[in-house]
């Protein structure tokens, strides 16, 4: 295989012969047909001269003319002619001589005699002349006298029979000239067959090598494709030299298809496998493993050099693009793994260079990274929990805890929020950042976000019978539930069946989702708020909200991050602390305007909650109040909380 998968191998062109590195094997056998005609030759002047009377001058002019033919042919062979005329000539000589001297035995001797002993002498001629023009590669005119040759021996005997010699012939010429005729005809038509399985087997392999070239190009660039790819890595790693491997994902390359259509994006793609062909340096290759993913093979290992070169890969492809008078820009995201450094096979080493693009997604795109272990690390643990999340529920791992929402300076319990927690059996406790956010890329959100809401208003049912019933419960929902058609039915169906009113829930979104923006969501927000159902506004002032949006959301209650209420006390620059005050209390003014419930997240200490009082903040959240309690524990926490004022 070609050291480079810059370009596809050449294929050869139909019935042509590599002029350079000609085998030895052919060499020779064009050598030892010279030989053996030559002194096959020889052979037969001695014979005319050891018989006297049998050869005529004819005779004599007809062997030192081919002999002196194939004396030409050796010499022009030495001196570089080719193989092809070479014996091409050697076959139009001899199959000439052979005729000519049977015509001078048949039309100008004339007797039985002479006739007989042409045939015996003639016979090795008409067995291997065919034959050598099926075995080797010869010209048209060879062609056609190699296969007219019968045609030619009938002719000859049949004007023979006219001729005052065939007249008084022996039985026994008619026989061997018949013989004559039905061999050479025979070894024709066999070497015929040769011809035609030769033929066949050449256009097999010429489309064997076609179908080997399409199996290991990519039509649309012209690059090599996956398949090629996988081979190649199997022959650098054979061949034991260090090497990198850079994968490249475009950024952003969806978009131009959607908006400007795929034949804009095929463009793209062509553009991009040009400037990575001129980026390659000298031994490496490109190759397209997918619909805009690319990798680069590049001889070397040292961290500097190819650092340097996946830099330039990020920086040209970062340069503007003109398809059909339009500049379009997009950036690429690359990583790299390199042998034997990070991986000792070549499927390893391309898994390895794709987990490293993907921490470059991960970080903002644009750029490029080298693999490491870690990442094998983050990524092990992920594929191990994506794929134990979708068996956690039925194994009893995942349960809800509690953790009230109190008004304050008395800390009464308002609300509950219900807070899912994973208790993985390898990993222990699984934090709800880590494996929600799983949970929504595999699509699990929805089944889980069900179980939630079913579980914790059966818990609310059960608090609201044990003397609690203003106490309301509070549900995260993901913006990919609110997604869900069928969203709104399965909550009302799930108050219906725990007897909780609608008015005693309230869900909880943050503020990064667009709730009037999508139409399924807008559907979603009026179904449950038709329910009768209150909205809240988790973690306000992180996002993409201002105060002024305020008006336009359908919420009922906004929850302050916990990193607002962190700066306000502690060990923070006094321009930070008076930046948090003013924004908390302008929050406190405008929910105060538009009749919205404020709660403070994240209170942990007395300090914390008496400068929320003095702001004007009524409700709070956060370990002053109460941690996040087990079902079996909310009751008595209850009862504990009513009595008691933590401030």
């Amino acid at each position: 295989m070609n050291d480079s998968i810059l370009t596809p191998p050449p294929a050869r062109p139909a019935g042509t012969v590599p002029e350079r590195g000609e085998p030895r094997r052919g060499a020779l056998t064009v050598w030892v047909i010279l030989a053996a005609g030559t002194t096959g030759h020889v052979v037969v002047l001695l014979q005319g001269l050891q018989l006297p009377g049998y050869f005529q001058p004819a005779d004599w002019v007809l062997g030192g003319a081919v002999l002196a033919v194939m004396l030409g042919l050796a010499a022009a062979h030495a001196l570089g002619w080719g193989r092809r005329p070479v014996i091409s000539w050697l076959l139009v000589a001899n199959i000439a001589y052979l005729l000519a001297r049977l015509g001078v035995g048949l039309y100008v001797v004339g007797t039985s005699e002479r006739v007989l002993i042409d045939l015996a002498s003639l016979m090795g001629w008409v067995l291997t002349m065919p034959m050598i023009e099926a075995s080797m590669r010869t010209s048209a005119l060879a062609r056609r006298m190699s296969t007219g040759l019968p045609p030619a021996l009938l002719l000859m005997a049949a004007v023979f029979a006219f001729t005052p010699g065939g007249a008084a012939a022996r039985p026994e010429v008619w026989f061997g000239l018949g013989q004559l005729f039905l061999i050479s005809l025979s070894v024709v038509l066999v070497a015929q067959m040769v011809n035609t399985l030769r033929a066949a087997l050449h256009r097999s392999r010429q489309d064997n090598q076609t179908l080997t070239r399409r199996a290991s190009v990519d039509a649309l660039t012209g690059l090599h494709n996956r398949f090629y790819l996988d081979e190649h890595l199997r022959e650098r790693v054979d061949a034991a030299q260090p090497f990198s491997v850079l994968f490249l994902d475009l950024d952003g390359f969806k978009a131009i298809n959607d908006t400007l259509g795929h034949a804009t994006g095929d463009e793209v793609l062509r553009l991009i496998a040009a400037r990575l062909s001129a980026l390659a340096p000298a031994g490496s290759g490109v190759a397209r493993v997918s619909g805009d993913e690319f990798v680069l093979t590049v001889p070397g290992e040292d961290t500097l050099d190819v650092s340097g070169l996946a830099q330039q890969v990020v920086d040209d492809l970062s340069a503007a693009f003109e398809v059909q008078g339009q500049a379009l820009r997009l950036s690429v995201s690359v990583g790299v793994a390199r042998f034997p450094h990070d991986a000792a096979e070549g499927r390893d080493l391309l898994l390895r260079a794709d987990r490293a693009m993907y921490a470059v997604k991960r970080s903002g795109k644009n750029g490029f990274r080298l693999y490491s272990g870690h990442l094998l690390d983050q990524d092990e643990r992920r594929q191990v929990l994506e794929r134990d999340l979708r068996h956690a529920l039925e194994r009893g791992e995942l349960f809800l805890e509690f953790q009230p929402i109190c008004t304050v300076p008395d800390g009464r319990p308002v609300c509950l929020e219900a807070l899912v927690r994973w208790r993985h059996p390898e990993f222990g406790l699984v934090r709800p950042d880590v494996f929600i956010p799983i949970a929504e890329e595999c699509g699990l959100i929805t089944s889980l976000g069900e179980w939630v809401l079913e579980d914790a208003l059966r818990a609310a049912g059960r608090w609201r019978a044990a003397g609690f019933g203003e106490v309301r419960l509070a549900v995260n929902v993901s913006p990919l539930q609110l997604m869900q058609p069928h969203f709104a039915e399965m909550v009302g169906r799930e108050l219906g069946r725990s007897g909780v009113p609608a008015a005693a829930l309230e869900l909880e979104v943050t503020e990064g989702i667009d709730l009037r923006g999508r139409l399924q969501v807008s559907h979603s927000v009026d179904g449950v708020r038709a329910l009768g159902v209150g909205l809240s506004l988790d973690d306000f002032g992180t996002g993409f909200a201002s105060l002024s949006r305020l008006n336009d959301l359908p919420v009922g209650v906004v929850k302050i991050d916990r990193v607002f209420v962190m700066d306000l006390t502690g060990d923070v620059e006094r321009t930070r602390r008076r930046y948090v005050r003013t924004l908390i209390a302008a929050m406190v003014a405008v929910a105060g305007t538009l009749g919205l419930d404020l709660v403070a997240e994240g209170v942990e200490t007395p300090e914390q909650a008496r400068e929320l009082i003095a702001l004007g903040c009524t409700r709070a959240q956060g370990f002053l109040y109460a941690p996040p309690l087990p079902e079996a524990e909310l009751l008595t926490a209850l009862t504990r909380m009513t009595q008691s004022n933590p401030v």
